[in-house]
């Protein structure tokens, strides 16, 4: 890609970023009211229970940012930290009933909002859209592996 296309690309992504409503704080670009960082880490959670560590690397946060966004979960009674058993310093975290039910409402309102964006492409530019977007984020996590 020369320069000229790689500005664009850059211009196109801060667009889409705006518009997709990424930097809105408090609630999801499917209109969810929960900030992303939470929806991220109830989706982590929703597979699996795990700490405050494991969360904070999947979320590529810092530990202390996502022991107040636990927190905030926590209250909310979306999560639930428990002991430990095997290690007596270390908490898991695990979803609640409340936790379980806020992201079985979350996948399908995100469903339908992105059904509702793709309805506006052909099948053809909605599996070139998938393709593209698979390929950009697997390049991306070469470049913050490392990997060359």
């Amino acid at each position: 890609m020369n320069r000229d296309q790689i500005l664009s690309l850059r211009t196109t992504v801060q667009q889409f970023i705006r518009l997709f409503g990424v930097l809105e704080q408090t609630v999801t670009p499917c209109g969810f009211s929960m900030s992303l960082s939470q929806v991220f880490a109830l989706q982590e959670l929703e597979n699996r229970s795990m700490s405050i560590k494991d969360l904070a690397e999947e979320l590529r946060l810092e530990r202390s940012s996502v022991s107040r966004l636990v927190d905030g979960l926590v209250k909310g009674g979306f999560v639930l930290r428990e002991l430990n058993e095997q290690n007596r310093r270390e908490v898991i975290l695990c979803l609640t009933e409340k936790g379980e039910r806020t992201m079985n409402r979350l996948r399908e309102q995100s469903i339908e909002f992105y059904e509702s964006i793709l309805n506006h492409l052909s099948e053809t530019s909605q599996e070139k859209v998938l393709e593209g977007y698979q390929l950009f984020t697997e390049s991306l996590v070469k470049l913050r592996r490392g990997v060359q």
